[in-house]
């Protein structure tokens, strides 16, 4: 049995990056030529019932502070009217709209005790 092959320098963070759909496909792009290795996990629902993506990064401590630059680049904040969900009679006849924040992203980092690849 052969031992892993180290990768240098060591991923000692995971990164979870929640973001909305349409901004998480730019970021990976750009995340992937920078030399980031991403994975995807979609979802759907929240309040406004709009597509979400977690990416799940292992990075090097060094080079986090060049992941939260391209994740500021691409997940920014927008005001957008949507659609108020609801079974009220009169939303049938006339569609309710609310302005409300969208996009962004919510970052956790954490540390890594072990991480071993194969």
């Amino acid at each position: 049995m052969t031992e892993p092959t180290p990768i240098t320098p060591p991923i000692n963070q995971l990164v979870i990056v929640t973001a909305s759909g349409s901004q998480a496909g730019p970021l990976t792009e750009r995340l992937n030529r920078d030399g980031f290795w991403v994975t995807q996990v979609n979802s759907s629902g929240g309040l406004l019932y709009d597509s979400t993506v977690s990416l799940l990064i292992g990075v090097n401590q060094a080079r986090l502070s060049r992941l939260l630059e391209h994740i500021r680049k691409h997940c920014s904040t927008q005001q957008r009217f949507v659609l108020a969900y609801g079974e009220a009679p009169m939303l049938e006849a006339q569609p309710l709209m609310l302005e409300a924040e969208v996009g962004g992203a919510t970052i956790y980092v954490l540390d890594i005790e072990l991480f071993e690849q194969w």
